[in-house]
């Protein structure tokens, strides 16, 4: 039987998923959800700027989407900031390690935990990033913890 807590973990962790089918990136689809005191308070997917297309031919050009997207956790947190809402000792759940550079916004928005499922597999050419974003979250004080949702 699952400690209650762990089920709140789980629940946010799937609502992380469907908010990562929202993602028309066809390689890779990332999702987060902001939650405080057991309240979604944001989410986000990993997609272009608001009125920014995004045609297939882009999302499979490499370059114009890496150097144009916004991955999932800063959409989070520009929608809880859009919105006037604080993300001060909150917590994020999301479907992929977070890179270094959502790392360091997460931890500047006062993210206290990151939850991330147990079974996320790191593409290599990303496993060096996403060392530095678990080495920044240590440094910082800031929880990172992967949970089991199967």
């Amino acid at each position: 039987m699952l400690v209650n807590e762990e089920k709140w973990h789980i629940r946010f962790l799937r609502v992380a998923k469907e908010v990562a089918s929202w993602s028309h990136d066809p390689s890779t689809k990332v999702g987060c959800v902001l939650v405080r005191d057991r309240r979604i308070i944001s989410t986000g997917y990993n997609g272009f700027s608001r009125g920014i297309e995004d045609k297939l031919e882009r999302l499979n050009d490499r370059e114009f989407k890496y150097a144009a997207i916004i991955h999932a956790e800063k959409n989070a947190l520009l929608s809880a900031a859009l919105h006037g809402v604080t993300t001060q000792d909150s917590d994020c759940y999301v479907t992929l390690y977070p890179c270094s550079q959502c790392a360091a916004s997460l931890i500047n928005a006062g993210i206290k935990n990151v939850y991330v499922p147990g079974d996320v597999e790191i593409p290599d050419r990303w496993l060096e990033n996403f060392t530095l974003a678990l080495g920044l979250f240590r440094e910082a004080g800031v929880n990172f913890l992967t949970i089991d949702i199967s």
